[in-house]
């Protein structure tokens, strides 16, 4: 685990909210009392900075430059003129270069207030923010830190965006309270990379982010305020050496996983999943999430939601914990699985709506869901099983179909014991015991008897008993797999 109080001690400078030196004015800024102007789409905008300042693009507005006074570097350093903020100088690590990079960092953050502040592709030198807290809305889109970032016990009070950006060392957001969205899409994530105790009240999106070593979600806090919005978004992510990345202690009900391998990711025993409904086993929120929503783009296939993208992180979760020797949660991962495959029906073709109808209802992956949930229940074949020896035992005896015992002349139909004369009592005593005979025969047909004692004697007959055996064999089978699934070690 990344000591989070380690990194906060080792950075070089500690920013602090009551010693925040007076900001530099560079020459032709203008003064305060000068109106900010809007981006225009049809002008360049010049900046703060005068028009032949630094060329650097803003990610949301890629029409707008920075405009700051442009730095000189060694040659070689920077790929073109740039400013302070975005070059990649190695003495901004320290000295004077270092104080002023910290001095335009405070004078944004000051100027924005509870606006946007904008940070976009700034390269960042070690600077430590441990316990600060964000007012602005704070924009770090495309920014690149060079050494260890601290973001250890911060606090954002808006939204923050992180998204392309690249953490070259360890990134520490432990104990960070997020309390809007955040989004680190995008991102890269070269070293070690800790959101332990970390709590996020909004959405926070890891979409196509690149986790290249070790990453811990340790008692994070997943808890956007708004129901039905995902709570973590991991959506085409990358993870390098999945077995370092760790979520223990976590509520993932509401993640998407979509597009990126999670069979080898480290899911520990409390991490807390969805539930499918009526209590049938755990689910993924990509099951259920409604698909107007921003983050279900590549959910969906024709306008529907894409049922074998979701079957494919159930198989992922499937295979992760029987690895790991958890059946009974990789059993309820492989419900999840097989249902998806249900409900994928055709989608193109004649007769669209009856094949749609079939497959979900008389479909191989349909009758086998009704007869042992999967595989999941030994309870469902057992019953069944019963039930299909009792319908027999009542159908072998009717007239067309009959039972004939070994030796003798006449086959014994419900119609050949009843005689009129006998009366009610007897009548129904005289079908009870053909009845009785016809349960033995049932047992006989599927237990493959070969000299039973009774056996149909009409064509009919044969194919009930030929019917019955394939029933009772496949059932007991069912039976047999759900046992070993449930019980295997």
């Amino acid at each position: 685990m990344v000591d989070s109080r380690t990194m906060a001690d080792e950075q070089h400078t500690t920013f602090e909210k009551s010693a925040v030196a007076e900001p530099e004015i560079e020459p032709g800024e203008g003064s305060e009392e000068e109106p900010e102007r809007e981006p225009d789409e049809n002008t360049e905008w010049e900046g703060e900075y005068g028009e032949s300042g630094c060329p650097v693009g803003m990610v949301e507005y890629p029409e707008v430059r920075c405009g700051r006074k442009l730095h000189v570097t060694p040659e070689g350093m920077d790929e073109y003129p740039v400013c302070l903020m975005h070059s990649k100088d190695p003495n901004k690590r320290s000295g004077p270069l270092f104080e002023a990079f910290r001095r335009e960092f405070e004078r944004i953050l000051i100027k924005a207030g509870g606006s946007e502040a904008h940070f976009e592709k700034f390269v960042f030198p070690p600077l430590d923010f441990s316990r600060r807290e964000f007012q602005a809305i704070c924009l770090f889109s495309g920014a690149t830190f060079t050494q260890s970032a601290s973001f250890f016990d911060a606090t954002f009070m808006q939204k923050v965006d992180f998204d392309f950006v690249t953490f070259i060392q360890d990134a520490d957001f432990a104990f960070a309270t997020l309390t809007q969205n955040a989004d680190f899409s995008g991102a890269t994530f070269t070293q070690a990379t800790n959101y332990s105790c970390a709590k996020f009240h909004g959405t926070v999106d890891w979409s196509s982010c690149r986790f290249l070593a070790q990453t811990e979600f340790v008692n994070t806090t997943f808890d956007p305020q708004i129901v039905g919005k995902p709570s973590a978004v991991f959506d085409g992510a990358n993870f390098f050496k999945p077995s370092e990345i760790v979520f223990d202690d976590v509520d993932l009900s509401r993640a998407l996983f979509h597009n990126c391998d999670v069979s080898q990711v480290s899911f520990t025993s409390s991490v807390r999943w969805g539930i499918r409904g009526n209590n049938r086993g755990l689910a993924v929120f990509e099951e259920t999430i409604p698909l107007e929503q921003l983050h279900t783009v590549t959910l969906k296939r024709d306008g529907r939601r894409d049922y074998r993208a979701v079957a494919q992180i159930y198989q992922q979760l499937k295979k992760n914990y029987d690895v790991r020797l958890d059946y009974w949660t990789a059993n309820e991962f492989h419900f999840g699985e097989m249902e998806m495959k249900r409900l994928a029906v055709p989608t193109v073709g004649p007769l669209l709506w009856l094949r749609k109808w079939f497959h979900r209802k008389l479909s191989l992956v349909a009758l086998y869901k009704h007869a042992s949930d999967y595989g999941n229940s030994y309870g469902k074949p057992m019953l069944w099983l019963l039930g299909i020896l009792a319908l027999f035992a009542a159908l072998l005896p009717l007239p067309g179909v009959g039972l004939k015992r070994q030796g003798a002349g006449q086959a014994e139909t419900y119609a050949t014991v009843w005689r009129a004369g006998d009366g009610w009592m007897a009548n129904l005593r005289a079908e009870a015991r053909l009845g009785g005979k016809g349960a033995i025969t049932s047992v006989d047909a599927a237990t493959f008897q070969k000299s039973a004692e009774y056996a149909p004697v009409y064509p009919w007959g044969r194919v009930l008993a030929i019917f019955e055996t394939l029933l009772t064999s496949t059932l007991f089978a069912l039976f047999l797999l759900a046992i070993r699934r449930q019980f295997r070690r």
